[in-house]
């Protein structure tokens, strides 16, 4: 980029780090501890990420996007990819500085059309600010960051991802998109797969994208591994921007997170024309199947691997382009025949298909009926006879659902329920079935709901990807009733990580559950298999809050918290005479409540999010009538403030109280401290039982 493009039109040239680590404490929903400081955007002081080309455009005629410096002219798509191609790296992607760049979203998705990348632009509703970052001081004059902020209520929004129209895919792009800030990702460029995982380049990365997401997903026997050959090696690209050839080695450690071994390994490649090279090939594949206990299939030698977008398969052609058969790759001390046979029709097929019967109105015709000698058949629920189970009834093996069609929901749809869900999710547009695990009674929770500490329950495709030994309740969703968990739009809390990567998994939010209803369900056997349960009265899908004994007071983990923001005072009633705090969580007051006999008035300070909003939680939750909770109960009791005991060690006691003659008393010689311990100083032992008793 040249340093005049950046003069002229704010476009950021500085190449420091992005110091994204420093904004955590200012910016950021794991570690915000205010409204995040920000200032009117100054292209002087624009902060470049690597990588990203940054435009600055302004509102023009007819609220057309115009450059600064010719406010009105208003520019076309065609204009504003030539100004890129003119003023940055080819292989940049694009970001739009400028308001409410949501609102043209035709006209940049033209432009990620035309330039073959990615488009980044703010949100409907957003200014673009600067944020400081967190140990810079404000006239320090250093670069700062763009973010997008919300106009109502300050709050971060993250950038919104335009990809080019013909090569557009839920799956995420080349930067990393956390709290309003755009970060380079690290580590090796891989994007998922339905069934394992595609390596990409920077030069390749849009392409293999949208290949990567029209191939769909094979049996657990087939691990399909999408990768550029060079030099008789695999290429290898990384985050910043390079790559290298590496050997068979290398490549098995970095999919050392896949299940090969014993597997059948499919690589989607394309030959290199030189024979030298082809046979350096030949032995990097036979070094793959040894190091990784897989077998590796591959096109014959000079061919290369072809999707079939109609079948979302891959087909194995010859270097005349002809259709031939996979060539297989064995371990020396392979145990067994592979689990998939070459076709000559160039598909890779199981040896032994297992059965599939699809109970959903969209099921291929092939798949209705047995699957072949030993089925047993299936019933009219789509289940198949497994024989009786150790307590002497019949386990079923319930068919795995197909996938439904998806699409992206507008910003302004019905809200989902959990508050890290924003809007514009990924839902289904189609309706299907899938298979929701169950702790505890089963009958009460399709009648009553599914316990759960979330504001969503997760279900899945197949029911041998719930956890083992676990009762399933099967559910009809309606469209726009259930996100996969695989192309998730938003920050994922902690708790939750676990469930990323799962190509099966789905999640039914709180605010949608009314598109869920119970069909049937299934009892685990104890031989690990299922057994049908027909009484379910096949009503809508709820969720039950956590246990009352829970530490978090019976409420689930979504909820508001107390203070927003810095250190706030409260009030804690005690009995003078115990043994300490109780054991699950406390409630405390910010009003002063007034002197009881018998009881200690503690006067705490609570840091930022440390106990739950009981008034302003009851309020949230009672905009979701399907998931049943305790918060309305709380309120009703006069309970303001939830302390759990997680957080005793966090809140400092300033002072304690005694009620004497009706009016609380300061106690002397209370030194400020932690509440438990505090507490132990001040509380009398309640008194022992007498003899006689």
């Amino acid at each position: 980029m040249s340093s005049s493009f950046g003069r002229r039109w704010g476009v950021g040239g500085t190449k420091a780090g992005t110091a994204v680590t420093d904004l955590v404490r200012a910016v950021g929903g794991r570690g915000i501890d205010r409204v995040p400081s920000t200032r009117r955007f100054d292209p002087r002081r624009h902060r470049r990420v690597p990588g990203l080309l940054d435009l600055w455009l302004v509102c023009g005629p007819r609220g057309r996007p115009a450059l600064p410096s010719d406010p009105e002219r208003p520019l076309d798509a065609p204009a504003v990819a030539e100004l890129v191609r003119r003023s940055g790296d080819v292989a940049d992607d694009v970001r739009i500085l400028a308001d409410d760049g949501a609102r043209h979203a035709d006209l940049f998705t033209e432009v990620a059309g035309l330039l073959g990348h990615d488009v980044l632009v703010s949100p409907d509703g957003a200014d673009i600010r600067q944020v400081l970052p967190g140990r810079a001081p404000e006239g320090d004059g250093g670069p700062l960051h763009a973010l997008p902020l919300d106009r109502v209520t300050r709050q971060p929004m993250d950038w919104l991802v335009l990809q080019p129209p013909d090569l557009a895919t839920p799956l995420p792009g080349w930067f990393a998109m956390e709290d309003g800030l755009v970060r380079p990702r690290t580590g090796v460029v891989n994007l998922p797969l339905a069934t394992g995982v595609a390596l990409a380049t920077r030069a390749d990365f849009v392409a293999r994208r949208a290949t990567a997401h029209r191939l769909g997903a094979t049996g657990s026997e087939l691990v399909t591994v999408s990768v550029t050959v060079r030099a008789g090696g695999f290429l290898i690209g990384d985050y910043s921007g390079t790559q290298q050839v590496r050997d068979a080695g290398h490549l098995a450690a970095l999919l050392g997170e896949l299940p090969l071994y014993g597997a059948d390994l499919r690589l989607w490649l394309t030959w290199p024309s030189e024979p030298d090279e082809q046979a350096k090939l030949v032995a990097q594949a036979a070094e793959l199947a040894e190091t990784t206990g897989a077998t590796v299939w591959t096109p014959p030698p000079g061919g290369r691997a072809e999707l079939l977008g109609d079948r979302r398969d891959l087909r194995a052609l010859d270097a005349a382009g002809g259709v031939a058969p996979w060539q297989a790759h064995r371990p020396r001390y392979a145990a067994g025949p592979p689990a998939v046979d070459a076709t000559p029709d160039g598909l890779l097929v199981p040896r032994e298909p297992r059965p599939r019967i699809v109970a959903t109105g969209d099921a291929p015709a092939d798949h209705a009926g047995s699957d072949g000698p030993g089925s047993g058949g299936t019933g009219p629920d789509g289940t198949a006879p497994d024989g009786p189970g150790s307590d002497g009834h019949a386990s079923v093996r319930p068919a795995p659902s197909a996938r439904p069609t998806l699409a992206a929901e507008n910003r302004r749809a019905d809200r989902y329920g959990p508050p890290w869900l924003r809007p514009g999710q990924q839902v289904n547009v189609t309706t299907f079935e899938a298979f929701v695990p169950v702790t505890g009674d089963l009958e009460r929770a399709a009648a009553d709901g599914v316990p759960s500490a979330e504001l969503f329950l997760v279900a899945h495709l197949d029911p041998r990807s719930a956890p083992h030994r676990a009762d399933l309740l099967r559910v009809r969703v309606s469209p726009g009733g259930a996100i996969p968990v695989q192309v998730l739009r938003s920050h994922v809390p902690a708790r939750l990580q676990y469930l990323l990567g799962a190509p099966d998994t789905y999640l039914l939010p709180a605010g949608r559950l009314d598109r869920a209803r119970v069909r049937d369900g299934f009892r685990a056997t104890d031989d690990g298999g299922l057994r049908a349960v027909d009484v379910l009265d096949g009503g809508p899908l709820r969720i039950r809050s956590a246990p009352a004994g829970a530490s978090g007071g019976g409420l689930p983990h979504d909820v508001t918290r107390w203070p927003a923001h810095g250190t706030r005072r409260a009030y804690a009633l005690l009995p003078a005479r115990s043994r300490g705090l109780a054991a699950g969580w406390l409630p405390l007051t910010r009003r002063r409540p007034a002197a009881r006999a018998g009881r200690l008035l503690v006067e705490v300070r609570v840091p930022r999010g440390r106990t739950v909003d009981v008034e302003t939680t009851a309020d949230a939750l009672a905009a979701l009538p399907l998931a049943r909770g305790r918060a309305e109960r709380l309120r009703q009791a006069g309970i303001d403030l939830i302390l759990t005991s997680r957080s005793y060690d966090r809140v400092e006691v300033d002072r304690v109280h005694r009620a004497r003659d009706g009016v609380w008393e300061a106690v002397p010689g209370v030194a400020a401290g932690p509440l438990p311990v505090v507490l132990r100083g001040v509380q009398s032992p309640p008194p022992a039982p007498s003899a006689s008793s």
